[in-house]
């Protein structure tokens, strides 16, 4: 069966590179690691734990990480002894709390081994063979450290992710927040253009809070934020061997995910053929316990690589009240049954109050159709994991909407009446005539760090995003009608930008993000202001190999002005 997006040849050829990355690749599977349905009685049921926590103090956040591998002697997955790139030789990062003003000194000592020569060209032909590339992406074992969402500056010891932090160095970051961000959910994770998707692949990624002002913080949501809970969202992916040393399995992988089609080369190690579960912090289907009655804050962030995920709780409604760590200034109550929608990059805060009849409810990713898969396939439920409602009783109350409505960041701002100038986006996934090689470009161009789009600072621009596929002339072509072009997600650093949305009533919502599900042909349209901070940074897909294989552009706010639109 034909793959929907990359060449069936060409990814076989990917997976056959793997050998000289380690030598353990040629060693015989490893049973508990095999392709196989786990056992969610044996492996999961475990009581939820949030990731530990490192708190700022007196104003500031002081803290090492270490990119290192896991040990698999001490570090499984479903029995699954692994060697994953982590932060720490943990499955999930630290959760960073900090406050308004804060300042994030943070040294990432990569501890990953240095690859040869040789090696480095296996992973570089991985790539290399599978996209057409205009620039050298950096080995799997090169990271840096990305703040996403955050509103800092790109440049220098900051937030830049233009670094390309080498196997046994190390880096000083400091990342000054502004007395006024935004509070809210945010994370972290790696982002060396190259090796992102394999390294957040792994679970290199951790929440990041910006903590309320006890002071203007209704009472209500004080008291949700006690037992709050961190949802890392992720799908952490590993071989037979428990490695993930392929950037070819994070592919799309089968329409149809039967045994017939998974057990082809090109398919097997693919997400939806291994098996593998969404796991919540590194754990399978964790049991949270609240009280009848109890409201909690769950703050949920979409870690994937490449995963739709429609966030549920059976029985209960989904009180939001954050997108993309700005508060909405009130309370969307999404009704039991209708999902929160989650793609990678996004994050939802959400309050849960725990039914009045004790027992055990489901938390799951429902059904996705395939309008609204980033696969383009109907994807099937899957628990995520158990709500299990005590007979003890503590009656909680949620935060009226006059009480939230003080906490959104920018008022009652509409960039929609300021916005002058026009940005476009075009996300191009397609193929070459033989299809042998794909085009993952932005605006017709791959990623290379010398074409920058310039923008003027306090400028206020529309960005008009779309997608396509193929021209008719190319045989075979992806996205070529009937078909729609593959949708695409889009993330811009720095600036956040506002759209519209259906609320709960299905009326339309002004609300703010800083990532979003594109999907061509329709032009969706977003505003946003460049504020504050000089300087380049990137604006990509964020399904990551694609970003890994050239859907990436480089910005640059200037204080000139010279700035020019596109």
């Amino acid at each position: 069966m034909q793959r929907a997006f990359i060449p069936a040849g060409i990814i076989a050829f990917g997976l056959s590179l793997c050998g000289s990355t380690a030598v353990a690749e040629y060693k015989p599977v490893i049973p508990a690691c095999a392709y196989q349905d786990i056992d969610i009685q044996k492996y999961g049921y475990a009581p939820f734990q949030n990731p530990p926590d490192i708190r700022s103090k007196d104003g500031m956040l002081d803290t090492s990480f270490n990119a290192q591998y896991t040990d698999p002697a001490t570090t499984t997955i479903a029995g699954c002894p692994v060697t994953l790139r982590t932060y720490n030789g943990q499955l999930v990062g630290p959760t960073l709390r900090v406050h308004q003003g804060d300042v994030i000194n943070l040294l990432l000592s990569n501890q990953l081994p240095k690859e040869t020569a040789d090696e480095i060209q296996v992973q570089f032909e991985q790539e290399n063979r599978n996209a057409y590339l205009s620039t050298k992406p950096a080995s799997f074992n090169t990271t840096n450290i990305h703040y996403h969402g955050l509103h800092v500056s790109p440049t220098g010891n900051s937030d830049n992710v233009l670094l390309d932090i080498a196997p046994q160095s190390q880096f000083q970051y400091e990342v000054k927040l502004p007395a006024n961000h935004p509070i809210g959910s945010y994370w972290y994770h790696a982002h060396a253009h190259g090796s992102t998707s394999i390294q957040v692949g792994s679970g290199m990624a951790g929440a990041i809070v910006i903590e309320d002002d006890p002071q203007t913080t209704p009472k209500a949501l004080l008291a949700a934020n006690a037992n709050e809970k961190i949802f890392v969202l992720q799908t952490i992916l590993y071989d037979e061997k428990g490695k993930l040393n392929n950037i070819t399995s994070l592919f799309p992988g089968p329409s149809n995910p039967n045994p017939k089609d998974c057990n082809t080369a090109s398919n097997k190690g693919t997400w939806p053929c291994s098996h593998r579960r969404i796991t919540i912090n590194g754990q399978i289907v964790p049991v949270i316990t609240m009280k009848r009655g109890e409201v909690q804050r769950w703050r949920l962030i979409d870690t994937a690589f490449r995963e739709s995920i429609a966030f549920g709780v059976e029985g209960h409604d989904l009180h939001e009240i954050a997108l993309d760590g700005n508060y909405l200034g009130r309370v969307d109550t999404w009704k039991a049954g209708t999902p929160i929608d989650l793609q990678p990059g996004y994050r939802s805060d959400i309050l849960i109050k725990a039914s009045m009849k004790a027992g055990d409810y489901r938390i799951i990713d429902q059904p996705t159709s395939s309008k609204r898969s980033l696969r383009q396939v109907e994807e099937s439920e899957n628990l995520l994991a158990i709500l299990r409602v005590t007979n003890e009783i503590e009656d909680m109350v949620l935060p009226t909407k006059e009480e939230m409505a003080p906490l959104a960041p920018f008022g009652n701002t509409d960039l929609r009446k300021t916005a002058l100038g026009v940005q476009e986006v075009v996300y191009k996934l397609g193929q070459d005539m033989k299809g042998e090689k794909n085009y993952f470009q932005v605006n017709y161009q791959a990623y290379n760090p010398d074409h920058v789009r310039q923008l003027s600072l306090n400028a206020t621009d529309m960005w008009a995003l779309t997608t396509v596929g193929d021209p008719s002339g190319v045989p075979n072509g992806i996205g070529q009608p009937p078909s729609s072009p593959p949708p695409h997600v889009f993330h811009i650093h720095v600036n956040p930008f506002q759209w519209v949305r259906k609320g709960p009533d299905g009326s339309d919502q002004l609300v703010w993000k800083d990532t979003l599900l594109v999907q061509g042909p329709t032009v969706t349209n977003v505003y946003t202001q460049y504020r504050d901070y000089i300087g380049k940074f990137v604006m990509h897909c964020h399904i990551l190999d694609h970003e890994d294989l050239g859907m990436m552009e480089v910005e640059e706010v200037v204080n000139t002005s010279g700035a020019h639109t596109h």
